[in-house]
């Protein structure tokens, strides 16, 4: 039996959205506490989170992703984890300068798929740019990086923003240079549904969301300027720069590299939809879920059964961790008594 879902039906998953996972894989591996004995359930995306589980140990990871683009930058990875040093998987990135990207490539060659070696093929442009640089949001962040930003604010501006160390100082900057009317204007435009669309997000992905999308960014913003240490967020300083500069994700950092490669056989992966794989794992068997935005795009109804497809494999205790932008889930009142929220890692 087939199942369906909703999203393919809507979105185009014949190329790369997502050359990098932007979930931080940190709170990732806090949330779902890992063991040695697990099974994880994970949405591939670029394959970095789903790497991170396979380093965190378990026992076996299954990666799923409707878009074969998707499973191709998963397989790559994992390829250059068995093959590569740690400071070549970061060239092969793009993290890294490299004039031998497509050296690099031919090495991890023969440990792909044949439709994955394929893709890689034909798009060798990617390789030589670096792995991770070539998705439709990754280039839609470009574009913001490149022209949008310097319209509201200089680069000493954005380089002061690393320098705070006290929430104290940061608050104080967000409040008297960062957030100005410019800024203000910028997040309206450029995280609309429609610009979102254009450059990264299908708009189908946000049919669903309580409020529009650039209001939930805008009010998610000040955690990532204030709460948090910008130093410390490799995301944010990609987003403001184009690289990691003092801090990477947990898949990337040297003292992870041999744990990821020391456990590449627990991982597996297909392209299908998670309700599918759902639907053919037995009762009891899966111990957490690294879901991403999965419920971005699922509709009340869709959202629900697909819990109870959850519920059905679930062994006692398992953990499925989403994120959300602009579309809130919560557990159905009739599924409540064998489902909690785990409020110390929900924010």
């Amino acid at each position: 039996m087939t199942v369906r879902t909703e999203i393919l039906e809507k979105a185009d998953f014949g190329r790369i959205r997502y050359a990098q996972c932007w979930e931080d894989a940190d709170v990732l591996l806090e949330a779902m506490q890992v063991q040695k004995t697990d099974t994880c359930l994970s949405v591939a995306s670029a394959g970095d989170n789903t790497l991170a589980l396979v380093g965190a140990g378990a026992q076996r990871v299954i990666a799923v992703d409707l878009s074969p683009a998707q499973i191709a930058c998963l397989e790559l990875r994992a390829a250059a984890y068995r093959v590569l040093t740690w400071s070549q998987l970061l060239e092969l990135l793009g993290q890294n300068p490299s004039t031998q990207r497509e050296d690099l490539y031919l090495r991890c060659r023969s440990l792909l798929s044949d439709d994955s070696r394929c893709f890689w093929d034909s798009n060798r442009r990617l390789i030589r740019q670096g792995i991770a640089q070539g998705g439709k949001f990754e280039r839609y962040l470009s574009f913001f990086r490149r022209f949008v930003l310097p319209l509201v604010h200089r680069r000493k501006t954005i380089e002061k923003l690393f320098e705070l160390r006290t929430e104290e100082e940061r608050q104080a900057f967000y409040d008297e240079r960062w957030n100005n009317r410019r800024f203000n204007l910028l997040c309206r435009i450029f995280f609309a549904r429609l610009s979102l669309g254009w450059g990264g997000r299908d708009p189908s992905f946000t049919q669903y969301g309580d409020e529009p999308v650039w209001i939930s960014l805008r009010r998610q913003i000040p955690n990532a300027f204030i709460r948090q240490q910008p130093a410390d967020n490799p995301y944010l300083q990609w987003i403001l720069f184009g690289r990691f500069i003092t801090a990477l994700p947990w898949a990337l950092r040297e003292e992870n590299f041999a744990k990821i490669r020391s456990n590449l056989d627990a991982l597996e992966w297909r392209c299908d939809s998670i309700e599918q794989v759902l639907s053919e794992l037995p009762r009891n068997s899966l111990n957490g879920c690294n879901l991403s935005d999965v419920f971005e795009y699922m509709s009340p109804a869709a959202y629900a059964t697909f819990l109870r497809a959850i519920i059905r494999v679930a062994s006692p205790g398992c953990r499925p961790v989403y994120w959300n932008v602009a579309v809130e889930r919560h557990c159905p009142n009739e599924l409540a008594p064998v489902v909690s929220r785990k409020r110390d890692f929900a924010s």
